[in-house]
């Protein structure tokens, strides 16, 4: 009683389900297999881990920052969000944030503090409207504004401009607030808007940095920019079961992954094939439900053509009262893959 029932194992391809479902690139495992050779210190004491913590401080310009790993994007969000917030914390985020929809509220449950959705486009927040709410709070009745988070590149796909990213941040900051970046995507946003990676987050405090959805076998690391803010984000790491005792493996693949710049290669193969599917499906007369700027691509499908083609591929539709349908494209996706998908609509 009370278990969840699993579905049957289905036939149809996961080629775009999500980017979670690509494997992981051959360098990552090359780079597992390197550092599987006798002992190393443990829970992150080990050389691979500094290596590890220096590319990405490196990456985005950030030498002063800490930097933690953990097994998924939704622990990263969670450590970051929880160290930040206290029960009596305010946490702002998208109408479709991650942090929101599928995280099984765990960024509530870790720091006890509200998480209050805001209005946007497609994941974009505008500043009037943090700012309109956080000016709303005051008196001790309402919960205390502390940080929102942000999501780059959207769960919808869309990208956070340099421009924008940083006038929003500056906004945040000026009404007393911290600024996390959910950056599970990351990697698509810097291709995408074609700018050093510090330009895609601005002047953000903490961001989870995406490693899982971007060629690793499992992974996601913390950027903690302003240490000082997040006081305790090690305590929090260790007692959700996040600081990996043998740390070096979740270690070994961000060094491969941020090494001869393949974490960007990655990313812009999968932004590419997005683009090419985005192309097909025009062709095809099949509208976008909202512009495609980086591995996502979500489209308009008639029940029937949805139904067609799910006998054939996996793709997820996220309001069941919308025709919408998303595809996800990855580092292992080939031009082949889109064009046999194109194929299958056209049919």
């Amino acid at each position: 009683m009370g278990r969840v029932s699993a579905s049957p194992p289905s036939t149809a391809s996961a080629a775009f389900a999500s980017d979670n479902a690509a494997p992981a690139h051959p360098a990552v495992l090359d780079a597992l297999r390197r550092v599987n050779d006798g002992p190393a210190p443990s829970y992150g004491d080990d050389p691979v881990t500094a290596q590890a913590a220096d590319a990405v401080r490196a990456a985005f310009d950030s030498p002063e920052a800490d930097v933690l790993f953990a097994f998924t994007g939704t622990a990263a969000n969670t450590i970051a969000l929880a160290a930040a917030a206290r029960p009596w914390h305010e946490i702002y985020c998208s109408d479709v944030a991650h942090v929101l929809l599928d995280e099984a509220g765990g960024p509530v449950r870790l720091s006890g503090a509200q998480l209050t959705r805001l209005p946007s486009v497609d994941g974009l927040i505008a500043p009037e409207d943090l700012e309109r709410r956080v000016l709303g709070r005051g008196a001790v009745h309402h919960s205390r504004p502390r940080i929102v988070s942000i999501t780059q590149s959207t769960e919808n796909g869309r990208v956070w401009t340099a421009q924008a990213v940083k006038e929003f941040v500056e906004r945040a900051h000026e009404l007393g607030l911290l600024v996390h970046v959910d950056g599970a995507r990351i990697a698509n946003a810097v291709v995408s808007l074609d700018v050093p990676p510090a330009e895609a987050i601005a002047d953000a405090d903490i961001v989870s940095v995406g490693g899982t959805k971007n060629g690793l076998l499992f992974g996601d690391a913390v950027l903690v920019r302003r240490p000082q803010e997040f006081d305790g984000i090690h305590w929090v790491q260790k007692q959700i079961g996040q600081l990996a005792s043998k740390h070096r493996f979740i270690a070994a693949q961000f060094v491969a992954l941020f090494s001869d710049d393949l974490w960007l290669r990655n990313a812009a193969n999968a932004n590419a094939m997005a683009q090419r599917l985005v192309t097909g499906l025009q062709s095809l007369g099949l509208p976008l439900a909202s512009p495609a700027e980086s591995n996502e691509v979500f489209v308009r499908l008639a029940p029937d053509l949805h139904r067609r083609l799910s006998e054939s591929y996996v793709v997820h539709q996220p309001d069941h009262g919308e025709p919408v349908v998303r595809f996800v494209t990855s580092w292992a996706t080939s031009e082949g893959d889109v064009d046999a998908a194109l194929a299958a609509l056209a049919r």
